[in-house]
């Protein structure tokens, strides 16, 4: 009684009416290739495509949607850390920038500060 509740045996049929051919003297292997090297990080490259797919997907509206992020980005750093805490790490990036744009060359931030303290007094 046990054998009738038993599943079938599974068999695999083979044709071999048309085996595969014999080779002898197998092809050599190709010499494996160098990887190819990554090209390296640039901010310019990273920057233009950041900039290219915000024109494309907020066509009219980048600089709304760029300010709106640095806002949500602000909002949480206050909510998180604190407005003081929060004003000291905006200082600090700002004071950053300031010299990333002086050894470029291009010290926008400074000369906007030296416009906005100097006595424009006739």
């Amino acid at each position: 009684m046990a054998d009738e509740y038993k599943a079938p045996k599974t068999t695999i049929e083979q044709d071999y009416s048309n085996p595969a051919p014999y080779v002898s003297d197998p092809a050599p292997a190709p010499e494996p290739q160098p990887a190819p090297k990554p090209e390296p990080f640039s901010a310019g490259k990273t920057m233009g495509k950041m900039s290219a797919w915000f024109k494309g997907a907020f066509p009219g509206h980048e600089n709304a949607v760029l300010f709106g992020l640095i806002g949500l980005i602000v909002a949480i750093l206050i909510f998180v850390v604190g407005i003081w805490r929060a004003l000291i790490v905006s200082l600090f990036v700002v004071v950053g920038v300031a010299i990333g744009q002086v050894i470029d060359g291009d010290p926008k931030i400074l000369r906007a500060l030296q416009r906005a303290l100097s006595d424009r007094r006739p």
